[in-house]
């Protein structure tokens, strides 16, 4: 029995939830102040107050001052944020989703027609130094939204488009229809104090996805959602300098932080700092370059997991046509490109306890012929994996497939499984399971890794709830 990962297993049961105090009596929202009852808002939760809204954030934009919803429900079809403004909630004004299909028309810049997600209830575009903020709410009602399955029929909660110093902070997010909250294209970008329940009442309820943006910091804030709970994606323009600090998190059915999902461009300087995951059905930390992205320069310290299927996802691929698809639908496939890379990740200080087996479990990093995963350190890590099992096999390479982290199936580690992979190095780390488990550690194949100071603990006991 491993007395350090038992340790960990305390600490984590009784670590609180970040801060969520309503604001801290931050300053008051900047004047002038725009009231959408001025306008006509009711704020009695059925009529519509759109309109009324509508006209206070027009009537905002621009004067660096504030549309402020006082204590109501404010039911609403979608709105449209301006640039130069805050759009403040107080302490019971809830914004609520309107439940009609008709209430979410398709919204997309000219530059982004190819984006999935493509209706929401606040919707942002060219909105720079744009702040949502204050201790209220925005729900968007999800069981009573009369929309079918499909990813672009149904409405995000927020969604801002190529703004420049774009902040969101303190507010609560719940029952979205599809992901939460999208920031594409934005440079500078502060989510703080965000509470996100996002819970599994229908998928795609990812709590907040990143795509193609630059100095962001994600901080402070608790994310319980269906799928990916932080999703950081990228296409050509890709992703630098983000911060993901201070955060709780639980996935129900995906992956807790995930880098990679789509990930055409180049991803440099992310730095990823004291976070807690308290579940995730799949990953706990995935980095992924699957369409084409160069990642690098990735640092992820003092990061603690508990009941995660598999802890450490690092998969390099490349998502081209799929042989089977060639054959039987000619012209039906994604486009070719080249394999990105992953060259240059850090993880120090990551303590996985109570590991569940739902799916496979084990821990990896792999690449695939011809394109290698290179330079990745585990320092001062250790890890409970679920166990359990006599033997495993080497996994098909599935090199086009989509990267979620049980991809490798059950392979010949119960803790790690390196593949098409260099300079792997391992500083004291250490491994163990919850049930007796005849497979080593390790494996590894057409790889160079180095260990020092790491063992397997064999069968440790799970801390008591």
């Amino acid at each position: 029995m491993n007395k350090r990962i038992l340790q960990v297993g305390v600490i984590l049961s009784l670590l609180h939830l970040p801060s969520q105090l309503p604001a801290q009596e931050r300053n008051q929202p900047p004047k002038p102040l725009f009231d959408p009852a001025s306008y006509g808002a009711k704020g009695d939760g059925v009529s519509y107050d759109t309109v009324a809204i509508q006209k206070a954030i027009d009537a905002c934009a621009g004067t660096k001052g504030s549309v402020v919803l006082k204590p109501g429900r404010y039911v609403s079809a979608q709105l449209t944020l301006r640039e130069g403004m805050t759009f403040h909630l107080d302490k019971g004004a809830v914004l609520q989703g309107g439940t009609n299909a008709v209430d979410y028309p398709v919204l997309l810049p000219p530059e982004n027609r190819s984006s999935p997600n493509t209706r929401s209830l606040i919707y942002a575009n060219k909105a720079d130094n744009l702040t949502i903020e204050g201790p209220g709410e925005i729900d968007g009602r999800c069981r009573l939204v009369g929309m079918s399955g499909k990813e672009p029929e149904r409405p995000s909660l927020i969604r801002i488009f190529n703004s420049t110093n774009v902040v969101v902070r303190d507010v609560t997010l719940r029952n979205p229809k599809m992901w939460t909250q999208v920031y594409w294209g934005i440079t500078g970008l502060v989510l703080d104090h965000v509470t996100v329940d996002a819970p599994p009442i229908c998928p795609n309820l990812d709590g907040m996805d990143i795509c193609d943006s630059t100095n962001v910091v994600v901080r402070n804030c608790l994310v319980r959602s269906e799928d990916d709970s932080i999703c950081l994606k990228c296409g050509k323009p890709g992703l630098s300098n983000i911060t993901v600090e201070n955060n709780r998190i639980h996935s129900y059915g995906a992956n807790a932080i995930k880098l990679g999902t789509a990930s055409g461009g180049p991803v440099t300087h992310l730095v990823i700092t004291n976070n807690v995951i308290d579940y995730a059905k799949f990953g706990g930390l995935c980095i992924e370059s699957v369409d084409g992205a160069a990642v690098r320069d990735v640092t992820v310290r003092d990061l603690r997991m508990s009941h995660v299927a598999q802890p450490v996802f690092i998969r390099l691929a490349n998502r081209g046509p799929d042989p089977k698809t060639l054959a039987s639908k000619p012209g039906k496939h994604r486009a070719t490109h080249e394999p990105g890379s992953i060259d240059g990740v850090l993880i120090e200080e990551l303590h996985a306890v109570s590991g569940h087996a739902r799916t496979a479990p084990s821990c990896s990093i792999t690449g695939i012929p011809g394109a290698r995963v290179r330079n990745v350190t585990l320092r001062n890590c250790s890890f409970e994996m679920p166990g359990g099992q006599t033997k495993g096999a080497i996994p098909p390479e599935q090199e086009w497939g989509y990267p979620q982290s049980s991809i490798v199936g059950n392979t010949p580690a119960y803790g790690l499984f390196v593949r098409h992979a260099d300079g792997i190095i391992l500083e004291n780390v250490t491994f163990g399971f919850l049930k007796a488990d005849s497979r080593p550690w390790i494996f590894t194949s057409d790889s160079t890794v180095s260990t020092n100071g790491c063992k397997s603990i064999g069968l440790v006991t799970a801390p008591k709830k």
